[in-house]
């Protein structure tokens, strides 16, 4: 789950593009001069071959490109390579707010949503330079409940580049790129499909000719590609987290369940089948946002879709998409230990191997500021025919970022935050097959460098980006195989 810093709300509408390139300013980080800008050593990339990935769907961008979960199966697995800790440089651009999702168009340029001080914005950004190229800004939120993350949190990227874009103010906007401008084309009113009150949370591309999008309350809604009437289904329970997609159907995680739906003939949202799910209350230092499930479904290779829920401590619930109700739950693993363990990133998927992170203890920003850090845990589980089993345990301190494994380089990507002062942030490279930390890169020092729920994204290029608390994080090797000159 994403997490957004509060906003000051202002009653605005889409603006216009920016007319002109913005140069970038660093994210600051005053106290980062003692601090080491590189722990461990360089390594070969180790490709995960003859690894299975859920199919791509071809509504949407590349895998890795398309925003929200990076593939339609929402898995945080990326086709492109990532830094190997040759010579690894960082670089940073001060986005006045924290840039929680991330996508690349088809000529590498990064696609960043940021909730800013006023409103989250849509940014278009030089990969090379760090220049917003152009911005359009959304409604602002309705409140400065930092765990109401509906609207300007999720969007994807669809095959001919266009982007869907959820809003606070009940809309779907459709936002095409001109050249170095992002333009809105179209904006769906909402607000008769939804319920009184409710505003869109996450939006998907089924692989069945629709979109796919689920409000705050639950209020499932199918949108037809070519043009056809929007069909509704009221599941009447909270949704906090993004949707899933494969052939099978469209999967969503409501604060109670997980679902399988499917559009029947007429095109209106159905239920196949309902798994409930435990869910404990999001109380204090748990590091949960919401009560119930702390991530999204994901699609697991095989037949299965897995979860995180909300129990204590969490387990990793992995669900047959096939057979009858008898049989759904194929196993429920537990993740770290009792009074110890949340998790709120996505779920990484390679194969049937899922990791999971811990983030109990990280409250709010300031929960890592002043040299504490979180609990910490990473935890790899395997999914057998016949159960699941933890294949490592790493205790590397990850406290709220959305990692990402290259299938290229067979590396887990996230940002780490050990104790201590001054408050280091780092891309921290962990081997997907052990766990084993196989370096970690300055990001910077302080709040600035917060991944506060930012995605972490890896560019065609073998670039890595992460969105912070201050704007974006970049990291790239100057030198070995995917080395570049600054």
């Amino acid at each position: 789950m994403r997490r957004l810093v509060p906003l000051i709300a202002a009653a605005l509408a889409v603006a216009v593009p920016a007319l002109a390139a913005t140069p970038p300013v660093p994210i600051p980080g005053p106290l980062d001069g003692p601090l080491p800008r590189f722990e461990g050593n360089h390594v070969a990339a180790r490709p995960l071959k003859g690894v299975a990935f859920p199919p791509h769907n071809p509504a949407l961008a590349p895998d890795g490109a398309s925003g929200s979960g990076l593939a339609a199966g929402n898995g945080g697995a990326s086709p492109f390579p990532g830094p190997l800790g040759y010579l690894t440089a960082r670089a940073s651009a001060f986005q006045q707010g924290s840039c929680a999702s991330l996508a690349f168009d088809a000529e590498g340029r990064v696609i960043a949503l940021c909730n800013g001080p006023v409103a989250p914005q849509l940014r278009l950004v030089d990969p090379k330079t760090f220049d917003t190229l152009s911005f359009l800004t959304l409604p602002p939120r309705r409140s400065q409940d930092t765990g109401d993350l509906a609207g300007g949190t999720h969007f994807v990227q669809r095959a001919d580049g266009t982007l869907l874009v959820p809003t606070n103010n009940a809309t779907l906007l459709t936002v095409a790129e001109d050249g170095d401008s992002l333009v809105q084309k179209a904006s769906l009113d909402l607000s008769k499909l939804l319920g009184s009150g409710e505003r869109p949370f996450a939006v998907g591309a089924g692989f069945d000719g629709r979109d796919w999008l689920v409000g705050n309350n639950g209020t499932v809604v199918t949108l037809p590609r070519d043009g056809g009437k929007p069909q509704t289904l009221a599941l009447n329970e909270p949704v906090a987290e993004d949707l899933a997609t494969d052939p099978t159907g469209t999967y969503v995680v409501t604060q109670a369940a997980l679902y399988r739906l499917r559009a029947d003939a007429s095109g209106k949202p159905v239920v196949v089948w309902r798994q409930a799910i435990p869910g404990g209350p999001a109380v204090s230092h748990s590091g949960k946002l919401h009560d119930g499930p702390g991530t999204p479904p994901a699609i697991v290779p095989g037949g299965y879709v897995a979860v995180a829920d909300g129990d204590d401590p969490p387990r990793l619930d992995v669900m047959r998409i096939g057979g009858g109700a008898a049989n759904r739950l194929l196993c429920s693993t537990p993740l770290f230990t009792p009074g110890h363990g949340s998790v709120e990133a996505q779920l990484v998927v390679a194969g049937r191997a899922i990791v999971a992170t811990s983030s109990y203890g990280y409250d709010n920003y300031s929960s890592t500021e002043g040299g504490n850090t979180t609990t910490g845990g990473i935890q790899q589980v395997v999914v057998g025919r016949h159960g699941c089993h933890t294949r490592w345990r790493s205790k590397e301190i990850s406290p709220s970022a959305q990692p990402v494994v290259s299938r290229v380089t067979g590396l887990l990507y996230t940002l780490d935050k050990p104790a201590g002062f001054p408050d280091r942030w780092n891309l921290a490279a962990l081997d997907w097959r052990t766990g084993k930390l196989r370096f970690r890169a300055l990001a910077g020092e302080g709040l600035g460098f917060n991944s506060n729920g930012g995605a972490v994204a890896l560019a065609p290029d073998g670039t890595a980006f992460a969105g912070t608390f201050g704007g974006i994080a970049r990291f790239r090797d100057i030198d070995g195989p995917y080395g570049q000159k600054e």
